[in-house]
């Protein structure tokens, strides 16, 4: 190995444990000489080993904990928003998805604020657009219904989903990967199509691996997705829907946007360049093919005597080489 670490011992589903490499070129700056990882999937059995000592990070919180975390570790708790997004994506060419007013309806009853202040209640903020805030390359745009009251969309949701032919009791598929985190949001959103618009929602939970590749496959309804920026433009996110991209599991191709991106990754001007992406991310919005939910914040519990773990980091790109112990 030529990283700061070496493998010493993987346990499947258990743990990773990784050793200070001594011949690594900046060893003399790597502190932390042994870090184990544990393979923990139910968040509130992390918080538990946290509050025994066990673990020194709870990688995310489980929801609706946020708050009570906050008044139990109060020098523990580390939030801050990233330039990520929680959406939902669409497959567009499934014959149940295919009509754009269903994509539209489906998106328009979900109510972002309760789902981030009550479900996830994590410090996440609503989203009504695919580019997040914080992010550079192009203007925030939030759907035109965002600010509307909820009678409102409910009312255009019913009307769109009859235009569609779309019969009440009608059944859809929402897939997502195994988490309490998930569920829960998954269920929020179940309710929310069923009270509001009469729509069965039948939930069908898998392994994260398997949700990768029926997302890739195209073979699903309606996915739970998320993605954060591998760096801050406004193209990083495009990729998520730009016609031939690897990262475009809703099948979705707005032919007029691909052209208008390719101009602005052609222009020197970054006031041209920013318009343009700007008005394709409109373009391709108004397909909807994703729902996007709320943007990304990861409230974690980090032992306070972690040093190295700084909140100015919108990416979450935490090395241990860079993280230490304070004497405490």
């Amino acid at each position: 190995s030529n990283g700061a670490y070496m493998l010493k011992d993987w346990q499947v589903n258990s743990k990773v444990v990784i050793e200070k490499n001594p011949h690594y070129w900046d060893a003399a700056n790597v502190q932390l000489t042994r870090v184990t990882y544990l393979g923990v999937e139910d968040g509130n059995a992390d918080v538990k080993l946290f509050e025994s000592g066990q673990n020194e990070m709870v990688y995310q919180l489980p929801p609706g904990t946020y708050e009570q975390a906050k008044k139990q570790f109060p020098k523990d708790v580390r939030n801050a928003p990233m330039l990520g997004l929680r959406y939902y994506t669409l497959q567009t060419q499934n014959p149940a998805m295919k009509d754009v007013r269903v994509r539209k309806a489906l998106s328009m009853v979900i109510d972002r604020d309760i789902l981030a202040n009550k479900i996830t209640a994590d410090g996440q903020v609503p989203a009504y657009g695919l580019i997040v805030k914080g992010m550079e390359g192009a203007d925030i745009i939030e759907y035109d219904w965002a600010k509307w009251p909820m009678a409102k969309k409910i009312e255009e949701a019913k009307k769109l989903l009859a235009e569609a032919g779309v019969k009440p009791g009608t059944k859809y598929t929402f897939t997502y990967n195994t988490s309490e985190y998930h569920k829960k949001m998954a269920i929020f959103a179940q309710s929310e199509w069923k009270t509001k618009l009469g729509v069965n929602i039948e939930l069908e939970a898998m392994e994260f691996k398997v949700l990768l590749k029926k997302r890739h496959d195209g073979a699903f309804q309606i996915a739970r997705d998320g993605f954060i920026a591998d760096y801050n433009d406004a193209t990083n996110f495009l990729a998520l829907v730009r016609c031939d991209s690897d990262q475009n599991n809703t099948f979705n191709c707005n032919r007029k946007a691909e052209e208008i991106i390719n101009q602005a990754e052609q222009s020197d001007d970054v006031g041209k360049r920013k318009q343009l992406l700007t008005q394709a991310t409109k373009l391709i919005m108004e397909d909807y093919p994703n729902i996007p939910l709320v943007q990304y914040s990861l409230p974690r519990l980090v032992k306070s005597y972690v040093g190295g773990y700084s909140l100015l980091n919108s990416q979450d790109r935490f090395r241990s080489k860079d993280l230490y112990i304070i004497k405490h």
